[in-house]
């Protein structure tokens, strides 16, 4: 049971890092972002739209690779922390 669990969340993570990035090439709903919030557009680009007018932008999917990579490290840590209890 806990390898589903563990499954489930790391497909939810994968579409969450997915949606974030520039590479989301579905839109499932109309003009309002994900569930309503304006700051979740529905073709995906999130981390651009937040930078846009920044003196970052240009390197938008640098950041990304950057902030998934420590995402993921830091889910890895907590797994593993919690692993080492059972």
């Amino acid at each position: 049971m806990m390898r589903v669990v563990g499954l489930a969340a790391a497909a939810f993570l994968f579409v969450v890092l997915f949606y974030s990035s520039r590479f989301w090439p579905f839109q499932w709903w109309g003009r309002d972002g994900l569930l309503g919030i304006e700051a979740l557009p529905p073709r995906g680009n999130v981390l651009r739209g937040w930078l846009r007018g920044t003196d970052v932008a240009p390197f938008d999917l640098l950041l990304w690779a950057v902030g998934a990579i420590l995402l993921l490290s830091f889910v890895q840590a907590v797994v593993s922390f919690f692993n080492r209890g059972a």
